[in-house]
């Protein structure tokens, strides 16, 4: 049980609606926002509608790899390879929950999680809640260091929580999307207190990216999409 978690000095901006992520990717702004996330507004009433048949508490509803060729995310990803106006990523999301199902949360219930590193699903029968009210923080049956979970408050939502206070990533899949004509790229990476380096254009992004394309990792990295097109990259400092 960790209840004395430092504050979170990570703001992943996952709001309501918005669910997928990545294996610690980042936002403008954040030190490790990692939420992949769909424009979509149905998610939230996809998960409430799949907790009233099955009875446990389950994840705010993901985007699929398949929409993510046609919609519009934010995700936190790995950058494998940049090739002919083609961006290919590895796509990671963590899980997140209504807040009102965890702050309702009760002995006895059963919450779903992602846990594996992959979409394997596993449902944890809840044998003991602690609350810190303050900080927003629910551990449930002894936390992460006793096979437990762990979640802390994220704007509207509940996210998972790992021992470095990220959330609990797993892998999505393999994503390979065409550049925008007019992709932006942010990369404040150098430091905390970096002034943002901005390429602008298909041809100088993926000319730039091929040099340093080891670097942009989920844990630093959110790639923002609009109609199945990448419009945006956004690198920031992770210590």
């Amino acid at each position: 049980m960790r209840l004395n978690h430092k504050i979170i000095a990570l703001t992943a901006l996952l709001a309501v609606g918005m669910a997928m992520t990545a294996c610690g990717g980042s936002a403008s702004g954040s030190t490790a926002s990692s939420a992949a996330s769909s424009t979509s507004a149905s998610s939230v009433a996809l998960s409430s509608a799949a907790e009233e048949q099955t009875g446990a508490v389950q994840p705010i509803a993901q985007g699929t790899l398949e929409e993510m060729k046609s919609d519009s995310y934010k995700l936190a990803a790995d950058l494998t390879a940049v090739k002919d106006g083609q961006l290919t990523m590895t796509v990671y999301s963590y899980d997140a929950y209504e807040k009102a199902n965890i702050d309702s949360l009760k002995e006895g219930d059963v919450i779903q999680t992602h846990d594996q590193g992959d979409t394997t699903v596993t449902e944890i029968t809840v044998s003991s809640i602690e609350r810190d009210t303050e900080n927003g923080y629910v551990t449930i049956n002894g936390g992460v260091e006793e096979g437990g979970l762990e979640l802390c408050t994220d704007h509207d939502v509940y996210r998972t929580l790992t021992f470095d206070d990220y959330p609990v990533y797993y892998k999505v899949g393999e994503l390979t999307l065409p550049l925008a004509d007019d992709v932006s790229v942010s990369d404040t990476s150098a430091d905390p207190q970096a002034v943002a380096v901005i390429t602008e254009g298909k041809a100088a992004v993926e000319e730039m990216l091929n040099e340093t394309l080891d670097n942009w990792t989920c844990l630093n990295t959110t790639v923002f999409t609009e109609n199945g097109q990448v419009s945006g990259i956004n690198r920031i400092w992770v210590p």
